[in-house]
């Protein structure tokens, strides 16, 4: 399996023949973004396509739909919305194709209707001269019941792209035209400042394929079975960071944001040289099989027999599925990678499940999910997990803490050598600011700088702190990978050495990182 790196992290490729991964990287070089960014808005048209022919099972029996809630977060200029062109535009031709056929099939509709109304008015004449003549008019009412069955229906509404509705107004058309649609918006703004995120908990609904009950008072309430509803959106970070500092808190309890797979792409503003062409024949696979996921989908909708598939994964996956679990799990223990994102961690392996299954479908591949692809979704919704945590997740408040601790500690500590103090709790109690004069608080953050291997007690009321760690004391826990203390330099940056003469250890910042 083939790997891009760039600055911040590793991003893994899929086999470089397969529809996503070509198509992916023809794009990217043609709009001349990141491969991840077109990667992400490749698996929301994927999931838009999936999504109606398949579901997906966890090896516990566990069955789950194949939606995805993708977010893009890039400035403006980004390109965003020619990337997402690219890959909606399959699905954009074939909403139009489906309404054209439905404006067609009105007017036979129409006309049918007419027919029927006649016919009904027919026999609700034959009806009344035949009750006047006193005859029996059992036999009519059998056939009035059988015409009320052949009744003609207009064909629903094949919409499929929603860019900015309301809530309410989403689940009815859902509702009444049908339940498979995805919301899609390269520029967000007006859905996470507008109306369209009034009802968060309805969109959590959605992802999971809940039944939801929508009771309205000025119109007729309804039940909406079975949605399925992805989000393809991509905003401005200044647009995200509006919407986290108003309802950040909220979107987090509920667990909105933990649903999210998310990624804030390396720009490539300023250094594009032109772009290449994108492969038509490459271009043609990926709508050819757009269109064709969407009308077995459409065909499943039609049916009153058909249903989705349930996707299972193989022995050696269930086995590679599990040590994901356990692996996720063990990263919400304390400390643990997880440990302060608990609520998004929960979601992770369904995003994986469900990544792994759009990619099995998608690419056509035959039985049960095999361990390579869910291998390949783990990586790559880890590293989508790492840009959730450094732009979504917000500051653990622990390490808010110990930021403001370091900085107390430098103004009221006693400075003893380079970047080395002395102090005691007393003097934070007493006259320290902020969160370090609360004992529980303070107690949290020394507790955390003790483990980093900053703090050391000197004696039974008396530490020490140092901006490196101390060169004598197991570091616990290590700055940049288990926590992001930025007022410390990061445990990778940081050596031991001997000096000169090689008898006085101590660490030192390690300048070229």
């Amino acid at each position: 399996m083939q790997t891009n790196i760039n600055s911040e992290e590793e991003w893994p490729a899929f086999d470089e023949q397969s529809l996503f991964e070509s198509m992916s990287r023809e794009v990217s070089q043609h709009v001349e973004v990141a491969p991840e960014m077109a990667r992400t808005t490749a698996l929301g048209a994927m999931a838009m396509a999936c999504q109606g022919v398949v579901d997906v099972a966890f090896p516990n029996g566990h069955v789950v739909p194949t939606s995805l809630n993708l977010l893009t977060i890039a400035e403006s200029g980004e390109r965003k919305t020619a990337l997402e062109n690219w890959f909606f535009q399959p699905i954009r031709d074939f909403q139009s194709a489906q309404k054209k056929e439905r404006q067609l099939s009105i007017q036979v509709y129409q006309r049918n209707l007419k027919n029927w109304r006649n016919a009904e008015k027919a026999l609700e004449k034959k009806r009344t001269q035949t009750y006047l003549n006193g005859e029996s008019i059992e036999e009519i009412e059998r056939q009035q019941a059988e015409l009320d069955d052949q009744k003609p229906q207009p064909s629903r509404l094949r919409q499929l792209i929603y860019e900015n509705v309301t809530p309410s107004a989403l689940a009815f058309s859902l509702y009444e035209n049908i339940p498979l649609a995805c919301l899609v918006s390269s520029e967000a703004g007006n859905i996470f400042e507008g109306r369209a995120f009034q009802d968060l908990p309805m969109f959590n609904s959605m992802w999971s394929g809940s039944t939801l009950d929508v009771s309205r008072r000025s119109s007729e309430s309804f039940t909406l079975e079975n949605p399925r509803l992805s989000l393809a959106l991509m905003a401005q970070p200044k647009v995200i960071d509006r919407f986290l500092e108003k309802r950040g808190s909220e979107a987090r309890d509920n667990g909105f944001l933990s649903r999210l797979i998310v990624i804030k792409p390396v720009s490539f503003i300023g250094n594009r040289k032109g772009g290449s062409s994108v492969d038509a024949k490459k271009s043609k696979e990926f709508s050819d099989r757009v269109t064709n996921l969407l009308t077995e989908a459409f065909a499943i909708l039609d049916s009153k027999s058909r249903q989705r598939k349930v996707l299972r994964f193989s022995s050696s996956a269930k086995t590679l599925w599990q040590q994901i679990q356990l692996s996720i799990e063990q990263d919400m223990a304390e400390h643990g990678k997880y440990y302060h994102a608990r609520d998004h961690a929960s979601k992770l392996i369904d995003n994986v499940t469900r990544v792994a299954a759009i990619l099995h479908t998608f690419e056509g591949y035959e039985g049960d999910i095999e361990s390579h692809v869910l291998e390949y979704a783990y990586r790559l919704c880890k590293c989508h997990s790492n840009q959730y945590l450094k732009y979504l997740a917000g500051e653990p408040e622990i390490v808010t803490i110990t930021n403001e601790l370091i900085r107390e500690i430098r103004r009221l500590g006693y400075p003893i050598g380079e970047d080395v103090f002395n102090f005691n709790k007393t003097l934070f109690l007493q006259n320290g600011r902020g969160k370090s004069r609360n004992r529980k608080t303070l107690d949290q953050g020394l507790q955390l700088l003790i483990k980093l291997g900053h703090v050391i007690w000197t004696s039974h009321t008396n530490l020490k702190f140092s901006e490196v760690r101390f060169y004598n004391v197991p570091s616990v826990l290590k700055n940049g990978i288990d926590y992001h203390i930025e007022e410390l330099p990061s445990y990778e940056s940081q050596y031991f050495s001997t000096g000169d003469t090689g008898r006085y250890p101590e660490t030192r910042i390690n300048a070229s990182l």
